[in-house]
């Protein structure tokens, strides 16, 4: 973008907020076209736009960077604001704002105590027209199951229709199954309705232990009046009532009503988990997946979520704890705020330590655990629509089932090495990378190197009679994806699928075609190409830096005679692809059968080695420590598995 237009947009935000009114609301940032990207609340319009003038955290800088407007709305209070807040981004779904993934189709359990004689339905909507609304559910099977339990256990009617009526009717099957009181024929009196309506809703909030007495006490009066058919109405939904609660078995004794709140979450997806114990019982756990986590850290999803949740939820208990900390004028916004919707103190708090701790702790795992199920269910199918794409995009004749992808890797052009990883369906196969030593090449010319690589490869399959690729990825441009098609055509593959895919813009090169192609960096298809190709590149740096080691080490065998071979392979074994020469006294030193004193001989001898790479050789050109470690590498014996092939060398699963 020109500077100037770039100091123009700053300059207008810088002047929108001063401008800015220091008053409840919310704020609204824009990117180029108009659209909304992210929807705020605050106490203090001015103060609270202010701090996005001077990022101090990543998320804010990266949001900041797309920002080219700002509007914002203003409330009479904290709580409209925030209730604003909820209103927009389920309207325009900022890419910046948490949100429940597919919140409007999570179902309700409704009580119509709107309606003289209520009744109990599935609704997917939540209105403020008096009646009671519990949920959200995020199983609908789950929501029915509970639904058919509740009209087994309490005799309330299940048809729609406008009570009392007129003439009464005759009562459905429901009534004569024990099911249902009939109200439609009135048999029964609106306040005795209204007590079983009561007990329901007690059941709903997860007060079993308060309704089971209640019950267990109607149903004595019922008996000792001689009404034994009444008294057998409550007699039966008293068993119902002990059989569920014996299924609830995790307990937290003087806890009273709580919701534990976690939340978890990896680099494109979220996930949080309520528990809801009623009475120091725990009556239920909901899981919800949640998006739009670009720059959202879990104290964003945490607080996003309960905005959400509560929000539109008309049981709220007394006490929810929460599995991060919330910043303080947030936090008190929303105990304000729940607080007066249940005309109780709502307390927001954060444990630190105690019972509580384990209890957020199972909470948290929970929600570790149900992620990884949700990545691995939404990365499995992103995987199939991903290889679709490719197939579509690059016009390939099938589906890319088997992909490889070659990188070359050097160390300022010496020891230079390849390698090559394969994906199946769209997933890492391990025990296909190969890595490669480059013989034919000197110096630095990562064409000819790709092109000795492919032609390796290929070579390799046509002798074993196994089938080729369905893609090949080459990591570089056009010159590089040139000698690898080259190698191929070489030994007859002039038609083998091959792509180049170039690390700075994501491009996408096509043989024979000079200008690079473009997909969408975040599709499903770009992301299987990008986890190839860096797969592919720390493949590649992993297998350089481990050739790098056995180099230096050595020399320094040559220079500290009392190191040993078995020193040698202990310090390989340890530090494995890191880099040994950069090593402190302190990591040589963990190494096994490594004390202080050769620990400091090893590095002296590798500083020494640094400072004579920096003075040029007189014989050869280069610097001093590149000579010997070039010498040292033609003395040194190849690796094992070269020996048995000498075309390239296999690596069965690579571990690093």
């Amino acid at each position: 973008m020109d500077q100037n237009i770039q100091q123009s947009i700053q300059q207008s935000i810088l002047e929108k907020v001063a401008r800015a009114p220091q008053d409840p609301g919310c704020y609204l940032w824009k990117d180029e076209q108009g659209e909304i990207l992210y929807v705020g609340k605050a106490d203090r319009l001015r103060t609270r736009l202010r701090n996005y003038l001077k990022p101090e955290t990543i998320k804010t800088a990266f949001l900041m960077e797309r920002v080219f407007d700002l509007d914002w709305i203003t409330t009479d209070t904290s709580s409209d604001a925030l209730i604003l807040e909820d209103t927009l981004v389920k309207k325009h779904k900022p890419r910046f704002n948490v949100r429940l993934k597919d919140d409007k189709r999570f179902p309700y359990l409704c009580v119509s105590t709107s309606e003289p004689y209520p009744r109990i339905y599935l609704t997917r909507t939540v209105r403020k027209d008096g009646n009671r609304y519990f949920g959200p559910y995020t199983d609908v099977r789950a929501a029915r199951h509970i639904l058919d339990l509740i009209h087994k256990t309490f005799p309330i009617r299940k048809v729609r229709q406008k009570l009392p009526l007129s003439r009464p009717r005759r009562p459905c099957m429901n009534f004569h199954i024990n099911r249902c009181l009939a109200p439609c024929q009135g048999n029964v009196p609106e306040e005795e309705y209204a007590k079983i309506v009561d007990e329901l809703i007690l059941f709903l909030e997860g007060k079993h232990e308060l309704l089971e007495e209640l019950v267990k006490k109607r149903m004595d009066q019922f008996s000792v009046k001689m009404d034994f058919e009444r008294a057998a109405i409550y007699r039966d939904i008293l068993s119902s009532l002990r059989r569920f609660q014996e299924r609830q078995s995790v307990a937290r004794p003087g806890a009273g009503d709580e919701d534990v709140i976690a939340v978890s979450r990896d680099d494109s997806y979220g996930q949080a988990v309520v528990f809801e114990y009623r009475q120091g019982t725990l009556t239920g756990r909901k899981a919800f997946p949640l998006t739009g986590l670009e720059a959202a850290d879990e104290s964003d999803l945490l607080q996003s979520f309960i905005r959400e949740y509560y929000l539109s939820s008309q049981s709220i208990p007394p006490r929810i704890l929460m599995s991060h900390q919330l910043p303080s004028d947030d936090r008190t916004i929303l105990e304000k705020y729940l607080s007066k919707t249940t005309d109780r103190k709502v307390r927001l708090r954060h444990p630190m330590r105690g019972p509580a701790v384990t209890v957020l702790e199972m909470a948290r795992k929970n929600a570790e655990l149900l992620l990884k199920e949700q990545v691995i269910k939404v990365r499995s199918k992103d995987r199939r629509s991903g290889l679709e794409e490719i197939k579509q995009f690059l016009d390939l004749e099938k589906l890319p089932e088997i992909i490889e992808c070659y990188d070359i890797s050097h160390f300022q052009g010496r020891q230079t090495v390849a390698a090559g990883v394969q994906f199946e369906n769209g997933q890492p196969k391990k025990s296909s990378y190969r890595r490669y030593i480059i013989r034919s090449v000197p110096g630095i010319d990562d064409p000819a190197s790709m092109r000795e690589v492919i032609a390796r490869r290929i070579q390799r399959l046509q002798n074993e009679d196994q089938p080729m690729p369905d893609l090949i990825v080459i990591d570089g441009g056009s010159t590089q994806l040139q000698a690898a098609c080259e190698a191929a055509a070489s030994l007859g593959q002039e038609n083998l699928s091959m792509i180049g895919l170039a690390k700075k813009r994501e491009e996408i090169y096509l043989p024979g075609r000079a200008v690079p192609l473009s997909l969408d960096k975040n599709s499903a298809g770009m992301r299987i190409l990008r986890h190839l190709r860096d797969e592919a590149h720390r493949f590649g740096i992993s297998h350089q830096r481990i050739r790098s080691n056995k180099a230096q080490l050595k020399i320094l065998e040559d220079s500290i005679p009392d190191i040993g071979k078995q020193r040698i392979q202990s310090m390989l074994k340890h530090f494995n692809d890191q880099k040994i020469a950069e090593a402190s006294l302190e990591e040589l030193m963990e190494v096994p059968g490594i004390g202080e004193k050769l620990a400091r001989k090893i590095y002296d001898s590798f500083r020494a080695n640094a400072t004579a790479e920096t003075r040029p050789n007189a014989k050869t050109g280069l610097a001093i420590g590149e000579a010997e470690s070039v010498d040292a590498l033609r003395q040194s014996k190849p690796p094992a598995a070269a020996k048995r092939n000498p075309e390239d060398a296999q690596v069965a699963g690579d571990q690093t």
